[in-house]
């Protein structure tokens, strides 16, 4: 058997496990930290360390020999780490089956707003343009509207209304308040000069003159008539003078009561009067308020409408009802607008819609609250499918699944198209490995596990897999044992330099 020799290739090729050249110079020998001597059978580099050892046995006759019964990669801990090698324990897992479906991303239409005029007129500033990023409440265009400056000027009239009205309910209230005062007095049947003095201070009107002479009418009746009976029954007068003066006695009393009783009663009936008027003022200024509010203006601007300048009579300021972008306008100064016309469109970006078209063979396999992974260039998501139509499209044979993904970074533009892979079902699985950890080797898919000795291929039987797992059959590798999951093809590849250094 011949010494396998290193060609400068196979040289480069251990540079990536940080060799320091493609050979001794001089036809040295190897370093005696190999421990081996020449033809015993083992590849070495002095400078790199790497060491890949060959069993060789059944020759049929000198140059020719059976298959390899085993080759190990040896390489220290600080060549592995330089060249990207991970090794990790064998362990169980779960192989997720998907499939993969063309999407388009679009608006979130739960977020989509149209923005509509509330009144008709003509535009006269436009604030707010395509793209802006708006507030609640944020002004986006002025629009010249009579019917609103009807609206205002009814509301400033009802205002004015309502005052007027008040200050008449205020008066009656005073003077029913001062009329039951003076009626109370009166029924306390108190000398003239006394009932003066204590109702000086009564705001009543007519009536407080009415009620003062017709008592004081009655108080002269009463006494003229006392005076007669007297002097009657001390015959100093006669039946016909006693008779005059109870007649005029009886006519001041009723004139005085009738006057009472009438005064009572209107009273109490102009202010009742009052209270309805200013109950029927308020009423209007509350209908104007609402009117407007109709027409879109908030409770602040209805508050301002009085200290406006009587140029904003008609002014209408279209403003945001909700945040997020402007995503269409149709809206230019000048513009004759009616109430029934969409000028803006706005949409909350934060959150953008998913809209997977699933073909009719796997509309069965989709199901709502199944997870989905995004795919677009250099960009990955997930969401959740929580939406499918019940309806195929007749154009396109497909169903549309809706999957909601966030987008605060704006990232995910409405109108492009992705990919989406679709979780459908997840299996667990005693071991499980990257798919890169398999390579072929002599015909056969083997992962790379690291023994005492180094690191050896070892034959396995493959079961479910996904794009990015394999579940290993059988129980030939331990769970535990420690396996090359990442850049195993360096392992393939130092087998298949050495084995091309030998010599047959």
């Amino acid at each position: 058997m011949k010494l396998m020799q290193f060609s400068c290739a196979t040289l480069l090729m251990l540079a990536l496990f940080g060799a320091a050249g493609c050979g001794n110079s001089g036809g040295s020998p190897p370093s005696s930290d190999a421990g081996h001597a020449e033809g015993d059978g083992h590849d070495h580099d002095a400078e790199s360390g790497a060491h890949v050892e060959h069993e060789e046995e059944g020759y049929a006759d000198e140059g020719d020999h059976d298959e390899h019964s085993e080759e190990i990669v040896r390489l220290t801990p600080a060549q592995l780490e330089r060249a990207g090698v991970v090794i990790s324990p064998l362990s169980g897992g779960v192989i997720t089956t998907h499939i993969t479906l063309p999407a388009e991303v679009g608006l979130n239409l739960d977020t989509v707003v149209h923005v509509t005029p509330r009144v008709p007129g003509i535009v006269t500033e436009v604030l707010a343009f395509l793209g802006d990023e708006v507030s609640v409440g944020a002004p986006l265009a002025v629009i010249e509207s009579p019917e609103l400056g009807e609206a205002k000027i009814m509301y400033l009239q009802a205002i004015q209304t309502m005052a007027i009205a008040d200050a008449e309910l205020s008066r009656q209230q005073t003077i029913s308040k001062n009329t039951a005062t003076l009626l109370d007095l009166l029924k306390n049947e108190d000398e003239l000069d006394e009932l003066r003095s204590k109702t000086s201070d009564l705001r009543i009107g007519e009536n407080k003159g009415r009620l003062l002479s017709a008592y004081a009418k009655l108080r002269a009746a009463q006494a003229n008539y006392a005076r007669e009976r007297d002097l009657r029954t001390s015959n100093l007068s006669t039946e016909a003078d006693l008779l005059a003066a109870q007649e005029a006695f009886n006519s001041s009393q009723a004139d005085y009561l009738a006057a009472f009783e009438d005064i009572e009663f209107t009273y109490r009936l102009k202010l009742q009067e009052a209270e309805r008027r200013a109950s029927v003022a308020t009423s209007s200024v509350d209908n104007a308020e609402r009117r407007l509010h109709l027409l879109g203006l908030s409770e602040e601007q209805v508050k301002n409408i009085a200290d406006e300048p009587d140029r904003y009579v008609a002014r209408y300021e279209l403003r945001a009802p909700t945040s997020g972008r402007l995503v269409d306008k149709h809206i230019t100064p000048g513009e004759k607008l009616g109430d029934e016309e969409s000028v803006y469109t706005i949409a909350n970006l934060d959150t953008v819609w998913l809209n997977v078209s699933v073909y009719s063979e796997y509309a069965r396999l989709i199901s709502e609250g199944q997870s989905v992974v995004v795919h677009a260039d250099n960009r990955t998501t997930n969401g959740v499918v929580d939406y499918i139509s019940a309806v195929v499209s007749e154009g396109t044979r497909t169903l549309s699944a809706r999957v909601v993904i966030e987008n605060f970074d704006r990232s995910w533009k409405p109108g492009e198209f992705v990919t989406a892979r679709v979780e459908t079902s997840e299996t667990p699985v005693a071991r499980i490995v990257p798919i890169e950890a398999i390579q072929t080797y002599e015909g056969r898919e083997v992962v790379f596990v690291q023994r005492d000795d180094g690191i050896a291929p070892t034959p396995v039987k493959l079961g479910r897999r996904n794009d990015v797992s394999v579940e290993l059959i059988g129980e030939d590798i331990p769970l535990g044992a420690l396996v090359v999951v990442k850049n195993s093809f360096l392992m393939k590849a130092e087998l298949g330099k050495s084995a091309a250094g030998h010599d047959h």
